[in-house]
């Protein structure tokens, strides 16, 4: 895996200055109609607008449940795409699902039609139409209609349940209705696969009850920057080594708690009193140990002695070819020198360079072998051009040829150099002695290891009872070795492969430049409505070990912590990040789900959030919003400056508590905010 990722990070590098970010076509909204669902007093057809679509209700009325219906009818009741988990020590990926009694338990028990309960809900991506029926009592996918080119069709595939479909294997699921769906969605959607949708529609579409924030949550960021804002392909090995990583981890915790749990047994074991043979084992498992290391270590050293005897011979050969052409050498210059002598001789003697030679190198006569006295040695050696005998001049050239030269000075280099190989012979056969002594030592070491080890368990087990019942013990501390040995394997493995992921992410990161200034500028544009101050985005990384983050920075300060603004700050600098996502990827009209967002609002404030929000609508969007019934004004500010208005009042669905029945305070905010709602659809 390593090897492949690094080789196809360099073969993308190059791309890394161009944007990869491909056009999302997300869902655009058309109509929910939801039938013999038990937790409302009558079905419900709902038909959303491009601009502002009203949902209000009180407490335990189904306005959360009607958003669930929505992204139920989308994606299925799936709350996260593909995650790694392990089962018996093995790699899984699967989608976290909601409960299948999800919507069940909504459900009045007495209802005779609860099984025939189910949700249509129709929308387009791109020029697409789908008409989406699923079942409520049953999570399934029970039909899909598509509408395109004008004309309309079913898909077809078997009806499964959710969870069912979801036990499969990848190659069965084409067979499905769901499968095919999905399929169809993704494709349609020019995103990866199905599992990018549930993301979007998790993530960044709904905004729910729990406000859970995206802005600080380095997983979510990593994943828009490396995926939606590059390519593709790319980001595919960057999600493979972070699901590597966290299976390694996940596998490295499941074996320290196996640890946990043996260790607790044989700590139990060795606190008994008077527990010889528990002793006894201890120290085997010492001997076995320390034995184990000698061992390797005699077994390095021998290694070591082997690699210097290969290097030991390479020298020897290249010492006896140096020798070789040292002689070849040899022989040439003398025969060469032969042949020049024998153009000459014919008027000087044969021997006479050798006589020569006798006298200038050993100062010898070279008839008799006796000393030459100095006196003599000066006039026989002082004229070359003269014979050192009888002084008469000599007609022979003297100079010697300049390829005999040549042949000497390289025969000279051949010596020079098998020297220095007679020197790293010299050193290799001392490091060899040395390791023998090494060696000899680690033997003898070894060999009363094993002699100790022998005696103790032959004393240990020579009673056979004892043996028995200390083979558990043994076994035991056995099995936590090799866990060990496993967790620090795993430990190594997911370290690897995040170190993996670090890399691409740094590879895709200068991409992010231009695009950061493209986010900040309409960011400043909503979450500045808001707060009412400078607001632009950041792509940094303020916290040690983190990945780089979009960040916003108000009135020039970073806020890299969630808590460093208030609640409702926080709550709509999301939002604004969120809308300025889906206004940066903006194709074709989607949606936007906000609960309750005035739950968190001081009158303050409530102007600027509507504000934000109809700079959402600005492009054709469907903006769903759900509100208690309160005398907040919020809901009349949305309402009087909205231009296109859908209205649904739960109060009139839903079944009602005896306290809401009760309270004519609620009834007359309903029915004030209806009459409102009809005045502006008919103004």
């Amino acid at each position: 895996m390593s090897y492949m990722w690094y080789f196809l990070v360099d073969e993308y590098y190059p791309k890394m200055g161009l944007n990869f970010m491909n056009n999302i076509y997300l869902p655009e909204l058309h109509k929910i109609e939801i039938k013999d669902f038990s937790l409302y007093k009558k079905d419900i057809a709902f038909d959303f607008v491009h601009g502002i679509n009203l949902i209000i209700g009180g407490n335990g009325l189904g306005k959360t449940t009607f958003i669930y219906l929505i992204k139920y009818g989308l994606i299925g009741l799936y709350k996260k795409g593909l995650d790694v988990r392990t089962y018996k020590s093995e790699k899984r990926l699967a989608r976290q699902q909601y409960s299948m009694d999800y919507f069940k338990n909504r459900m009045v028990g007495d209802y005779d039609r609860n099984s025939n309960a189910e949700v249509k809900l129709t929308f387009s991506i791109n020029t697409t139409q789908f008409e989406i029926i699923r079942g409520l009592h049953e999570i399934t996918l029970k039909s899909v209609k598509v509408l395109e080119n004008g004309e309309s069709y079913y898909l077809d595939g078997e009806v499964i349940r959710q969870d069912k479909f979801e036990r499969l294997n990848e190659n069965e699921k084409d067979r499905y209705l769901q499968g095919q769906y999905e399929n169809m969605v993704a494709k349609l959607s020019n995103i990866n696969d199905f599992n990018d949708l549930i993301f979007f529609v998790n993530q960044i579409l709904f905004f729910d009850e729990d406000r859970r924030t995206i802005m600080w949550e380095p997983l979510i960021q990593e994943r828009l920057s490396s995926k939606y804002f590059n390519d593709p392909e790319l980001d595919e090995l960057f999600q493979e080594s972070k699901r590597q990583a966290k299976y390694h981890d996940s596998i490295a915790r499941h074996k320290s708690e196996d640890m946990r749990a043996i260790s607790k047994i044989i700590k139990k074991i060795e606190n008994e009193p008077g527990d010889t043979e528990v002793n006894a084992i201890n120290e085997i498992n010492k001997l076995r140990k320390n034995l184990e290391l000698q061992t390797d270590k005699l077994n390095d050293t021998q290694k070591e002695r082997k690699n210097l005897e290969t290097k030991l011979s390479v020298f020897y050969n290249e010492r006896n070819n140096l020798n070789r052409k040292a002689k070849e050498l040899e022989q040439t210059i003398r025969d060469e020198e032969a042949q020049i002598y024998q153009k000459i001789w014919g008027t000087l003697n044969p021997k006479y360079n050798i006589y020569l030679d006798n006298i200038k190198d050993l100062h010898s006569c070279p008839m008799c072998n006796q000393q030459i006295e100095s006196h003599k040695y000066g006039s026989l050696t002082a004229n070359p051009d003269h014979c050192f005998l009888c002084q008469e001049s000599l007609t022979v050239e003297t100079d010697t040829p300049e390829h005999i030269v040549g042949l000497k000075n390289k025969l000279d280099e051949i010596l020079v150099l098998n020297q220095g190989h007679e020197k790293e012979i010299y050193n290799i056969e001392n490091e060899m002695k040395k390791l023998d002594q090494i060696y000899n030592k680690f033997k003898r070491e070894v060999f009363d290891l094993q002699s100790r080890l022998r005696d103790f368990e032959h004393d240990l087990y020579s009673n056979k009872e004892k043996s028995n019942e200390s083979f558990t013990y043994t076994a035991m501390m056995t099995e936590i070795e090799e866990l060990e040995r496993e967790k620090q394997l795993n430990l190594e493995l997911s370290e690897k492969f995040n170190k993996d992921a670090d890399n691409i992410i740094n590879k895709i990161e200068g991409n992010l430049i231009k695009i950061t200034k493209e986010l900040s500028a309409i960011f400043s544009d909503f979450a500045g409505d808001f707060l009412g101050m400078d607001c632009k985005l950041t792509f940094e990384n303020f916290l040690k070990d983190d990945v780089k983050m979009y960040t916003p920075v108000i009135k020039g300060k970073p806020r890299t912590d969630p808590l460093e603004l208030s609640e409702s700050q926080r709550f709509f600098t999301d939002q604004a990040f969120r809308m300025s996502l889906l206004r940066h990827f903006y194709t074709t009209p989607s949606f936007f789900v906000c609960e309750t967002p005035d739950s968190s609002l001081d009158i303050s404030y409530e102007a600027n959030a509507a504000e934000i929000f109809l700079k959402y609508l600005q492009k054709p969007n469907t903006l769903i919003i759900t509100s208690n019934l309160n005398n907040s004004e919020f809901m009349d500010l949305i309402i009087d400056k909205a231009d296109k208005l859908s209205f649904l009042n739960l109060l009139e669905f839903g079944r009602t508590s005896p306290i809401q029945q009760r309270s004519e305070r609620l009834t007359s905010i309903s029915k004030r905010i209806e009459e409102k709602v009809n005045a502006k659809r008919f103004a």
